[in-house]
């Protein structure tokens, strides 16, 4: 499919491996790299984390702290983080609803594996 529309991509309510509480994800894959709509909301707090996928995080709405290797910074609309493979990152929404579009390079293979759990029989 060449063409997408958020709002008909599935959206992953459900805790798991790959998604805190408090947050959902809608799921676009290519052959190299994923698109990922994640939506927090406030006061939503991700323990440090590390995945082998480049991430680059564009923050829409709201307001997010995103701790990279170490370094801590607020972002708000327009914003981008870039987390590098490998490295540890975490982020917190600060009192407000928070959607954040993640591009992943290469796909990761867990996000891979709960889209197929979802994938209707």
């Amino acid at each position: 499919m060449a063409f997408y529309l958020w709002g008909d991509v599935l959206r992953d309510l459900a805790p798991n491996p790959s998604l805190p509480a408090g947050m959902s994800r809608r799921s676009i894959v290519g052959d190299g790299a994923m698109l990922c709509m994640h939506e927090a909301f406030p006061d939503l707090a991700c323990t440090p984390h590390r995945h082998d996928a480049e991430q680059f995080s564009i923050v829409l709405e709201g307001r997010m702290r995103f701790v990279v290797g170490g370094e801590a910074r607020v972002l708000g609309p327009g914003e981008v983080a870039h987390i590098p493979g490998g490295v540890p990152h975490s982020i917190e929404s600060l009192g407000d609803y928070v959607k954040v579009l993640d591009v992943f390079a290469p796909c990761r293979p867990d996000i891979l594996a709960r889209l197929a759990e979802l994938a209707p029989a």
